[in-house]
């Protein structure tokens, strides 16, 4: 089973394709997802969270894939960069709010033709925007995302993600297949085992403060801190013997390293409102729950970099297939989509051969 099978026998409706780097392929993979889905019958929507589609890359300057999306598929953009394609879409809505590339515009694909997408970053809107897509008629709705954009892989807006990385996210292919291991170990962290845990927790990050969860107690323990950014040490100050601290928003790394040497219980666990809230490079050595739990479905890589590094497709697949099922890790499917390249036939317990 390709990339393109196993998101249709998943069943979701919304998907992120975030990239680990530039280069990494996200653009091809959005790309391939769109018309292999739209080939099965399928009515796709494409939206970003921030700007893609850009046929130059600002900060390399390199040539860019454009998001070339099929038609009849249903997309969001700002109308300041349609351009020609603006005669190419049935407009079906256009938002009142106007930002810096104009007002927001949803409409249906006549002819395709490649196309800047231009979306909203923050989680709320983008998921809202999701919602409007699947309402027009879209039977999926792919959201291109990036590890600076992580909205789009949020709980609250898609269902699933896919994660693309390439020869260009790091030196080595070593050093490559170990990054994305590590993502797909911190992107897959569970919720508390506990129904308390669970509860308080949720409870907790309703009311958007900093909180603490002591063993038998009937509510949280709150304190004054809405984020834990820059009051790292005044908060685990407080964790005493606490089973847990709950988060609101971004947890820091410096914050996690902390928690590791504060607590009095050597279980002190970390819970997070979803694993994108989470910013460290490393297994920080204390447990990291989640409230919102994300669904991984697959790998994607790019053997090749604008930097004229090059892998073999074959021996790119087979080392990040190893690396993210290493150890307790959880295996997932990996596919090169240019060249047809993909994990054995079964990763995980997903068939994929």
């Amino acid at each position: 089973m390709n990339l393109a099978g196993l998101i249709w026998k998943s069943g979701v409706r919304s998907l992120a394709v975030v990239g680990t780097a530039k280069n990494a392929g996200k653009t091809v993979t959005m790309n391939y997802l769109a018309h292999e889905l739209s080939a099965k019958g399928l009515s796709v929507g494409l939206v970003s969270s921030g700007r893609d589609g850009e046929t130059t890359d600002t900060f390399t300057g390199e040539p860019k894939p454009s998001v070339v999306p099929p038609e009849g598929s249903w997309v969001a953009t700002a109308e300041g960069v349609l351009g020609e394609a603006g005669g190419l879409l049935e407009i079906a809505d256009v938002s009142e709010r106007r930002g810096l590339l104009g007002r927001l515009v949803l409409g249906r694909v006549l002819e395709s033709y490649p196309l800047e997408l231009v979306g909203p970053q923050s989680v709320r809107e983008l998921g809202d925007l999701v919602r409007r897509l699947l309402s027009l008629g879209a039977d999926i709705v792919l959201v291109d995302g990036a590890l600076d954009r992580v909205a789009a892989a949020n709980p609250k807006v898609t269902e699933a993600a896919v994660l693309s990385t390439g020869a260009s996210s790091g030196d080595n292919l070593n050093a490559i297949a170990e990054r994305i291991g590590f993502l797909v170990w911190l992107w897959s962290r569970p919720r508390p085992g506990e129904i308390w845990v669970r509860a308080l927790a949720r409870a907790a990050l309703d009311k958007g403060l900093v909180s603490f969860l002591d063993e038998g107690a009937p509510a949280a323990r709150e304190t004054p801190y809405r984020t834990c950014l820059g009051f790292e040490e005044e908060i685990l100050s407080l964790a005493g013997d606490a089973a847990y601290v709950v988060v609101p928003g971004a947890v820091s790394r410096k914050f996690l390293s902390e928690a590791g040497s504060w607590p009095e219980r050597e279980d002190f666990g970390v819970i997070a409102s979803s694993a994108v809230s989470v910013f460290t490079t490393e297994d920080p050595g204390v447990p990291i729950f989640v409230d919102e739990e994300m669904r991984l479905l697959a790998v994607t890589v790019n053997p090749v970099s604008y930097r004229g590094i090059s892998y073999d497709p074959s021996q790119m697949v087979a080392a990040v297939t190893r690396e993210i099922g290493r150890g307790s890790r959880r295996g997932l499917p990996v596919f090169d989509v240019v060249s047809g390249e993909m994990s054995p036939k079964e990763v995980g317990g997903v068939a994929v051969g």
